[in-house]
């Protein structure tokens, strides 16, 4: 006798569900099902947290850093017209560009001082980025006009270097002083003559998260330039963004290919690289320390399908009586380790869903303190390759828990002939 596919199915099937001789057959297969389940459903879970987290960090940082950035390979600061504008503009799929220059100065407000970045930027900046956007007090701008006609310089401050300095905002909140070490100058000469100052008033506050906040304080490109004592029109980076559905990697090929090897075109990943590789980092040590929890589950697994092998001697016997092969017999067992994990892998998966998809519209975790952060529950995104992924994994680790108890009953024929 041959057993085709069905048979084999409907026997491993049978086996799952009837009822055993000895009650921790049951209890065992049972524990190996819900381990396998809590681990299928706690790996969806986990991923799809780590990627509302990391979907979360690339719109925070989106809101602040370009998606391109043009810099010198060595070195900080560059002329603008080192640099041929025109055609950086002209390549496809380029739709903002904006000239900026930052250096770390000493910021100080009403006898109060904060070490800060103060970066400088051109008109085109809040189109490159979303800063204007994030302003939470007051406006974005960078010049006003005063009651006597003239312009004066204006700062946009990061709400951290806000709350630092006790900044007020309105027409009688007074002026930052920036302060600038002078370049080319010595330790030895006086404190006073050591710094370059400039003054300049708040006008708005904006909010992105701590690493910003904390740290920015935007201001027009000139004023930047003058309180260096750059007379050349020299800038830091050349700042990039693109239309939507412009292939980044394409026109990054394409700028480098007009700037040359002076400079270097960096993506927005590039220019915080270890923020990103930390987060894949950790989502992947969490992803193989939940493996391996599957793993020790399917341990219970093997113990299952061995001890029902045991039970089922005579079955086997019979069957091998009637005709059936090793392999045949092999594939039952076989076959009723995946049906147990693919079992254990739909509820896990269902149950997964069902929080998933609750969190993402009933919010159901606050993220504590979350009054002061940019979203109020756990973020959570669902991705099918994640649910490929997982299912490759454990359906690997099923099969090769039921290998071997498997292996056991292809070879039971020896067992049987020596009763």
């Amino acid at each position: 006798m041959k057993l085709n596919r069905s048979l084999s199915w409907r026997i491993a099937w049978r086996y799952i569900f009837s009822r055993k001789s000895t009650n921790a057959i049951n209890v065992i297969a049972g524990v190996s099902m819900l381990g396998i389940m809590v681990g299928s459903a706690a790996l969806i879970i986990v991923l799809s947290a780590f990627n509302g987290f990391e979907g979360l960090v690339k719109q925070l940082y989106s809101s602040f850093y370009p998606d391109l950035s043009i810099q010198l390979a060595e070195g900080k600061h560059f002329r603008a017209d080192s640099l041929d504008l025109e055609a950086l503009r002209g390549v496809k799929g380029i739709a903002a560009l904006s000239l900026t220059l930052e250096e770390n100065a000493i910021v100080v407000y009403d006898e109060k001082e904060h070490i800060a970045v103060v970066k400088g930027v051109d008109d085109a900046f809040a189109d490159v980025t979303a800063v204007d956007d994030s302003v939470i007090v007051g406006k974005y701008r960078l010049t006003a006009l005063r009651a006597d006609s003239v312009f004066v310089d204006c700062a946009v401050l990061g709400a951290g270097v806000a709350d630092a300095l006790d900044v007020m905002l309105g027409p009688n909140a007074g002026f930052l002083s920036l302060y600038m070490p002078r370049r080319g100058m010595n330790s030895g000469i006086g404190a006073s003559r050591a710094f370059r100052e400039r003054r300049i008033r708040p006008t708005g506050i904006f909010r992105i998260q701590q690493e910003f906040d904390s740290r920015f304080v935007i201001v027009p490109l000139p004023f930047m330039q003058d309180l260096l004592e750059y007379r050349d029109n020299n800038i830091g980076a050349v700042e990039i963004k693109l239309e939507d559905g412009a292939s980044s990697d394409r026109v990054q090929r394409e700028l480098q290919s007009i700037v040359g090897d002076r400079f270097t075109v960096l993506t927005r990943y590039q220019l915080n690289p270890t923020v990103y590789r930390v987060m894949r980092t950790e989502k992947w040590a969490v992803y193989l320390v939940l493996t391996f929890i599957l793993i020790v589950a399917a341990f219970n697994m093997i113990g299952s399908i061995s001890m029902l092998v045991i039970e089922k001697r005579r079955d086997i016997g019979t069957l091998q009586a009637l005709g059936a092969s090793r392999r045949q017999i092999q594939s039952i067992f076989l076959l009723e380790g995946m049906v147990q994990t693919l079992i254990s892998m739909g509820i896990g998966f269902a149950i997964a869903l069902v929080l998933l998809v609750g969190q993402i519209w009933f919010e159901w975790l606050k993220i504590p303190g979350s009054g002061t952060f940019v979203v109020q529950a756990y973020p959570v995104q669902i991705q099918p390759l994640d649910f490929l992924l997982v299912s490759i994994t454990i359906l690997l680790i099923g099969v090769a828990a039921a290998w071997f108890p498997a292996r056991q009953a292809a070879a039971t024929r020896y067992m049987i002939r020596s009763e």
